[in-house]
């Protein structure tokens, strides 16, 4: 088709006429005499009113002064339509068959631009993978069904077949490749809270064991870091006042930048807190990695010990700030620990990046929470970074290794997530216009709504989470809490990629699912990589949930400009049933599929 082309012809009487069309299409105008009053939509969600710009419809509302001939004329923009052969690639009935969360990269090269030669091997990485066989005639899964909560696949440069990889233990049971460390996977007391800021769920803070021969903390800033003032909240408990006591009173401070030679910044006292605001500054004025406070283990000297004699030492916080800023990348830890104990929690990967021989993940830490409806029983702890080698086309899982990010945390009645799609403008990725820098994004949540937020850092600084700067929407700068959205209705997975030729050459499409869990697909264009984007255009309605009826879903649509043209993008969505017996019943649901978004 082109643009100018008459999408449809019709005749139409005086009033208002509902005029459907067979799939979703950018109109330029409607042409016909004696009309007012158009409204655009995609089913009810509209799209403008009297609209003067290219519009994505398969619903139009006219309104005729009088009997009239109409014509929709096709403008610019893109067309949708399923291409069968690829998700036949996904179409598997036994062992790996079927998985959500899917994300592509180029590991030969990390070059993840459009309009490449396919000369490279493309790493899949999936989801919650269901593990089993199915019966061809009724498409029932049969039992056992086990579900890795993350699996693999490869396809080589010359072949068309996708290689699914399935993790086992050493008895060839079923597992995943990725899960989180022990060191990553604990609740309780411990010195990690102290430097948790701005998370969902506030934490009791860092308490000791009972009685400690020795008490200190140390806190390790990744990087010598300039530092001008310590501000820290003494133990409270909402509880009860009278916790308070377990607060530390005396201590020591000291400094280092190897972690072997300290220098002695002084002994301080701590007043008792009288609230979980109170809190004291210390000035530091000088650059070091570590800290360590060195607290007096008497009873009533080291802590504000009462009559009960509990003999326990506590913090709620502790601020390291430069010029108003907190740093956010610091290990913390204790000499001693009240509680510790396993969170059972478990990884969904996220979107990642190639950097040097190096792939990176931002995986989300999940935890179940069985008070959520069938199908969303759980909850996002954290996010954790993943960093996995690269050697002769392959990740070495067995190598890799994680760290706590800052990256899930509160901004007001809102929560922000990073990780959901990475684009990196280097010379390794094929960039046109090379900055040196990453851009990862991520979603704000704000009473259901999601909205795109984006940070980004340079290359070589890539691992250290304080080099990090954030989009304001003006500005980057290193407080990510003053990060503003730049796109509406975005989903949880999405993708952001500079077009190289076409139309739209110099451009970067956002694709992603409109509000996450619907049938529709979306795009939006930007002139550069934080925008400013254009309104969100949906290009494409999922047929699934009509397919197979019941509590059938689609969700998390994003483009793969590796596997894909510019002015034909390859873009994966993801569908599921919120009954886990409806995906028993029909192996065809569950599993990923593909759409052609067509320049036209």
């Amino acid at each position: 088709m082109k643009p100018g082309q008459i999408i449809k012809k019709e005749s139409i009487q005086q009033g208002i006429t509902t005029l459907r069309l067979d799939g979703i299409y950018p109109i330029s105008h409607v042409k016909g005499n004696h009309l007012k009053d158009l409204i655009f939509s995609v089913d009810d969600i509209i799209s403008e009113k009297n609209a003067e710009q290219i519009l994505y419809a398969n619903k139009i509302v006219l309104n005729a002064e009088k009997e009239t001939e109409i014509e929709v004329i096709l403008a610019n923009g893109y067309l949708a339509s399923k291409d069968e052969e690829w998700t036949k690639k996904f179409s598997q009935k036994q062992g790996w068959s079927g998985s959500d969360g899917i994300y592509s990269f180029n590991i030969t090269t990390g070059c993840d631009q459009f309009d490449q030669k396919r000369n490279f091997t493309n790493l899949f990485v999936f989801g919650d993978t269901f593990v089993g066989r199915t019966d061809k005639v009724t498409k029932r899964r049969y039992e056992p069904l086990l579900m890795p909560n993350n699996s693999m696949g490869y396809l080589d440069a010359g072949r068309e077949k996708i290689e699914f990889l399935i993790n086992k233990t050493e008895k060839d049971s079923v597992t995943a490749f990725f899960k989180i460390e022990p060191l990553h996977d604990v609740v309780g007391t411990l010195a990690s809270n102290l430097v948790s800021y701005d998370q969902k769920k506030p934490n009791d803070g860092w308490i000791s064991g009972y009685n400690p021969k020795k008490v200190w903390l140390t806190f390790d800033l990744q990087t010598p870091e300039f530092v001008d003032q310590i501000d820290i909240y003494n133990y409270y408990n909402h509880e009860s006042s009278i916790l308070a006591s377990r607060g530390i009173r005396i201590f020591r401070l000291l400094a280092s930048n190897d972690g072997k030679k300290w220098t002695d910044l002084g002994e301080y006292e701590l007043k008792k807190s009288t609230s979980k605001t109170d809190h004291q500054s210390i000035s530091v004025g000088g650059t070091y990695r570590h800290f360590q406070f060195d607290i007096h283990s008497g009873a009533g000297i080291g802590n504000h010990e009462d009559e009960m004699n509990e003999g326990v030492f506590a913090l709620s916080r502790v601020e390291f700030i430069r010029e108003g800023v907190k740093y956010r990348d610091i290990q913390v830890e204790a000499s001693s620990t009240m509680l510790e104990e396993g969170a059972k929690s478990w990884i969904w990967l996220q979107d990642g990046v190639v950097i040097e021989k190096m792939l990176y993940f931002f995986p989300y830490q999940v935890i179940s929470d069985m008070n959520q409806p069938e199908g969303l029983q759980f909850g996002i702890k954290g996010i954790s970074m993943i960093k996995v080698p690269i050697l002769d086309n392959r990740i070495d899982f067995k190598k890799a290794v994680q760290k706590r990010t800052p990256f899930l945390f509160q901004q007001g009645d809102s929560e922000l997530i990073f990780g959901g799609a990475l684009t990196p403008n280097t010379v390794q990725s094929g960039a046109l216009n090379p900055d040196g820098y990453v851009y990862i994004y991520g979603y704000k949540t704000t009473w259901g709504l999601r909205q795109l937020i984006a940070a980004r850092v340079l290359e070589s600084d890539f691992e250290l989470f304080d080099k990090w700067e954030f989009y304001d929407g003006a500005h980057w700068q290193k407080d990510m809490m003053k990060i503003a959205p730049l796109l509406n209705h975005i989903s949880t997975e999405f993708s952001v990629s500079p077009i190289l030729k076409g139309r739209n050459k110099g451009k970067f499409i956002c694709v992603f699912t409109y509000d996450t869990n619907t049938p529709y697909v979306s795009y939006s264009i930007g002139d550069s990589l934080i925008g400013p984007f254009e309104k969100p255009q949906i290009i494409y309605k999922t047929p699934e949930q009509e397919q197979f009826k019941s509590t059938t879903y689609t969700y998390n649509a994003k483009a793969h400009p590796q596997l894909s043209e510019s002015d034909n993008i390859m873009v994966s969505y993801n569908t599921n049933t919120y009954n886990f017996e409806h995906n028993m019943s029909n192996c065809d649901i569950y599993g990923p599929r593909i759409i052609r978004l067509r320049e036209i």
